[in-house]
């Protein structure tokens, strides 16, 4: 995505002192966003063992939910909306952000690139993850949703409503909402990635930050053509309806007995109609990841393709980053992000 300059060329020392203040002010965000996952984190152990044999599975899974919703989406899209004046005093307001675009139909349709290509970065980070654990153990991890699903039908729909409702709303508002507005006066391009790789390193799990990074870029780019994050908050829930659906699936006797014991003998009769359709559903969603990773790459040549205006010419890309990565509340989010990633205090407090 080459970039032309357009804007008249700034002072380069007022320049850098203006981008500054946004690199710190971002940076500062994400050192938020770490802290609350933290709290949430040991919020939630505090509250499952205040709990205890008191409270059956499915009430204790929703609580657990809800309290990582709110510390990891509900929280930072207040504090942030606040600090990034969208709301308050001289507030920005939502609905030109929430604007219905022109282009909605063409953007929804991107889709199936946008799903294809996170689902097969996905399974070559799984197929890295597989050699590295050789050496180095990567399943700690401090990640205040539980990853593992055993619950009934009650648990997949509510486990569903926050894939499909609850992050896309919170996670598009934050990400390609206030933070790429903060950083679009520095450079589209500059916007589009680093949000997108913010978007990845906010999931805080090995796995996850990769292929969350690759649908954020995507999405920071529609939302940069459409001007609006009507369209990427859709297609957010589409992906992960991708996953709320097969956690539906789950929750049934059927697939239950067929994905713990591995035989279907094991399947009772009336349950087999749910084992066939999670079947049917599989095969679906493989197709459409092979089908979307071939249009998903054809897209990615298109967009090469485009010159974007360079809004912010006075200071590098490069330097921005450097800037962005070197300001002190970032390089303690990082911190953060690493410990997170890798377990390391959660090991220590855990020997």
């Amino acid at each position: 995505m080459p970039e032309e300059t357009t804007a008249a060329v700034r002072d380069p020392a007022e320049a850098k002192k203006d981008f500054k203040k946004a690199a710190l002010r971002v940076g500062l965000f994400m050192l938020i966003v770490f802290v609350l996952r933290y709290a949430g984190k040991y919020i939630m152990l505090a509250v499952d063992g205040a709990v205890g044999e008191s409270m059956t599975y499915t009430p204790r899974y929703i609580l657990q939910l809800t309290i990582s919703a709110l510390f990891l989406q509900v929280m930072p899209a207040v504090i942030g909306a606040f600090m990034f004046g969208w709301l308050g005093k001289g507030g920005t307001g939502l609905k030109v952000h929430y604007k219905v675009p022109k282009s909605n139909t063409r953007a929804i349709g991107n889709f199936p690139a946008i799903y294809g290509t996170a689902a097969v970065v996905n399974i070559v980070t799984l197929i890295v993850i597989y050699f590295i654990q050789q050496k180095v153990d990567l399943t700690r991890k401090l990640n205040t949703v539980t990853t593992a699903f055993e619950g009934d039908i009650w648990s997949a729909l509510f486990m569903f409503f926050m894939l499909v409702v609850i992050a896309p709303v919170f996670e598009e508002f934050v990400y390609r909402g206030i933070l790429m507005d903060a950083l679009k006066p520095y450079g589209n391009g500059l916007a589009i990635f680093t949000t997108g790789i913010l978007f990845g390193l906010a999931h805080a799990n090995f796995q996850q930050i990769f292929y969350t990074a690759v649908i954020g870029i995507f999405l920071g780019y529609i939302a940069n053509v459409t001007g609006s994050i009507f369209s990427t908050t859709i297609l957010h829930a589409m992906v992960n309806g991708i996953s709320g659906i097969m956690v539906l699936l789950m929750s049934t006797n059927g697939v239950q007995e067929f994905i713990l014991r591995g035989n279907t003998d094991t399947v009772p009769d009336g349950d087999m109609i749910w084992l066939a359709v999670f079947g049917i559903y599989m095969v679906s969603v493989l197709i459409l990841m092979l089908t979307g990773f071939i249009s998903g790459i054809a897209k990615i040549k298109q967009i090469k393709k485009y010159k974007v205006p360079k809004v912010f010419p006075e200071i590098g890309n490069g330097r921005k980053v450097l800037m962005l990565v070197t300001a002190i509340p970032s390089v303690i989010a990082l911190l953060m992000i690493i410990d997170t990633v890798f377990g390391i205090s959660a090991g220590i407090i855990g020997s």
